[in-house]
């Protein structure tokens, strides 16, 4: 599921960002940063990044989708679905020389994003099962956190904006257990018979 919702994210913004800036090429990409052995990673030179730097669990929506019909008579019931919030570090890593070019990209994927905050399957349909939304917004974060995020993803700091990702649904649908449905509540009860 996490990686449907970045991929059809980083499909939506490469291609705003090309529409915007008339670039022929994709030039945002899902990776981190650097790799676990701390060294760069490779495809990420002159890229927008998308890298989650966090996933929080939603606890505040409560899942009363907890049986699913079964068959005529019954019902399986089922794990409730965890929600996911996906903290996203966007940032434009490109080098000194191309260091407006960095903003440039940054701003276009910025607007991208204004504009566009909340996706859905019915206007979206590249968005893949069972993605149904996801909206995402600006997550401000104060200027030392941010230097403590930079220096535990290892990398120099590079134009970035950190964006929250609203939410992603994770549920395996298998029936826990089987439950008769009720049946009779239809009936009239003969005054006669008390």
């Amino acid at each position: 599921m996490i990686t449907k919702a970045l991929t059809f994210l980083t499909d939506f913004l490469n291609q705003a960002v090309k529409t915007s800036l008339g670039l022929d090429k994709n030039t945002v990409i899902a990776s981190s940063l650097i790799n676990p052995d701390g060294t760069i990673a490779e495809n990420v030179e002159n890229k927008v990044v998308i890298s989650v730097i966090n996933m929080e669990h939603e606890t505040y929506r409560k899942s009363l989708d907890n049986y699913k019909k079964d068959g005529s008579n019954t019902y399986g019931k089922v794990a409730p679905p965890v929600y996911l919030n996906l903290y996203l570090l966007i940032s434009a890593n490109f080098d000194s020389d191309n260091y407006l070019e960095a903003f440039k990209r940054l701003s276009a994927v910025i607007t991208a994003l204004q504009a566009n905050p909340y996706f859905t399957k019915q206007e979206n349909p590249a968005m893949q099962s069972p993605l149904t939304k996801l909206t995402l917004e600006i997550f401000n974060i104060p200027i030392t956190e941010l230097s403590h995020i930079w220096s535990g993803i290892g990398a120099k700091y590079v134009p970035s904006i950190v964006y929250k990702m609203r939410m992603i649904t994770i549920q395996e649908e298998v029936i826990k257990k089987e439950i008769p449905a009720i049946t009779g509540l239809g009936k009239k009860l003969n005054p006669k018979q008390n």
